[in-house]
């Protein structure tokens, strides 16, 4: 197909390099996908007749630095200008016996078998300017219509590679893709190959589920596949979130990840995120926005004193904690309009927040010991009265609790 690419100097250079020593070379995969979707490439991915000791001599004799990045399965990552590009001989797969790597991979001089090993037709286009667009199974009919296809037998391509499976919702969830019915039903006919998937990787995906504009959409259908109980252990449909409402969220992980979780039985929810191997400060903040979440579908604040100490205990996950818990509880504007509130007046939040310190307390008679109970007492009561946080107050507020002790 007759079509016009812009790309920058770098690429150009590699181009030419590797056009000169009589190898075909082509921009593929993800990055040809988001430049015809009118969207800026992340990297640069390039794949080329050379096979890869023949690309990385080629640029090297040139004076470019050249990184064997995964050399085993044909891809070299050459920096020019300091713009990486990964370029990756034609490559035949193996059989899959792992339903994740392939156990074999095989060098070709054919543009057209390295193409029909790729997941998605939308991933499955090749590109030069001497050669034009090769699209060998209609992704840009497919890219145009929004339909994300399996190239060939989708239930081969996901049993080759389970991760595929979660990939196809992320690409759904990211770029708004309708995923097609026969490559939705081979996902969910395959779907237990996913345990053969890292959590790690499984992870990676999942954010990327969750953070994409079209994430409602990817959630329900990963809900409707059966695929949830192979993401989160002890999850299966019958603690389905209605998730309608997750585009509607802050785009962060506790809030969206809480939403997916919040008809778990706290334990079991506990328990899927230690599995999902995530980092402890994500980990930490889901933790609490489904704390905060449960207290304000069951006890919400009734008071502005309650309020005041719901945003000393939630305060840094509060405003996507009010929109999980307006999701899934409701309306809260009563507690909402008191949390608001509370959280726009001055008063101390944690125990650096207070007009006196550990310091000022040992000054005053205060063990080691003591210290801490001194400084909850008096960040409670800064919590009932906000003008009792000056120094003078509280050093007496806490005499008087000392010498009561």
């Amino acid at each position: 197909m007759s079509l016009t690419i812009n790309y920058p100097d770098q690429v150009k250079v590699a181009f030419d390099v590797l056009e000169s020593c009589g190898f075909e070379v082509f921009i593929v995969g993800g990055c040809l996908r988001n430049i015809l979707m009118g969207k800026a490439p992340h990297d640069w991915d390039m794949t080329t007749s050379a096979l890869p000791e023949e690309t990385a001599e080629a640029f090297r004799s040139l004076g470019h630095k050249v990184i064997e990045t995964g050399i085993k399965h044909g891809t070299v990552t050459v920096i020019i200008d300091e713009t990486p590009l990964e370029i990756t001989t034609f490559r035949i797969d193996g059989s899959y016996s792992d339903s994740r790597h392939p156990d074999k991979v095989s060098f070709t001089r054919s543009l057209s078998e390295d193409l029909v090993r790729r997941d998605f037709t939308v991933n499955a286009m090749a590109y030069s300017e001497k050669k034009g667009l090769i699209d060998l199974f209609d992704g840009i009919s497919d890219l145009k219509a929004g339909v994300l296809r399996a190239v060939g037998d989708p239930e081969k391509r996901f049993s080759e590679d389970a991760l595929r499976i979660l990939r196809a919702f992320r690409f759904s969830s990211e770029h708004g893709f309708v995923i097609e019915e026969k490559t939705k039903e081979a996902a969910s006919k395959l779907r237990a190959g996913l345990v053969n998937v890292s959590k790690e990787r499984i992870c990676s995906e999942l954010y990327r589920i969750l953070l994409g504009d079209n994430a409602s959409l990817a959630l329900k259908e990963l809900i409707d596949c059966g695929i949830m109980p192979y993401i989160f252990e002890g999850y299966d449909n019958s603690f389905a979130p209605k998730v309608d409402f997750v585009n509607l969220l802050p785009k962060e992980i506790p809030p969206r990840l809480g939403a997916v979780l919040f008809n778990l039985p706290r334990d079991k929810a506990e328990n899927a995120l230690h599995i999902l191997k995530m980092g402890n400060r994500d980990k930490s903040n889901t933790k609490a926005v489904l704390e905060a979440a449960d207290v304000l579908k069951h006890s919400p604040p009734k008071s502005i004193v309650e309020a005041r100490r719901f945003v000393r205990r939630f305060g840094k996950n509060l405003y996507g904690t009010l929109d999980l818990a307006k999701g899934v509880s409701g309306n809260i504007s009563l507690s909402e309009e008191l949390i608001l509130k509370a959280n726009g007046e001055s008063f101390p939040k944690n125990f650096g927040e207070l007009a006196v310190d550990g310091n000022d307390m040992i000054a005053l008679g205060a063990s080691g010991k003591e210290t801490g109970e001194v400084l909850s007492f008096l960040l409670e009561r800064t919590t009932d009265d906000p003008s009792l946080n000056c120094k003078d107050t509280l050093c007496r507020l806490a005499e008087e609790f000392i010498r009561k002790k």
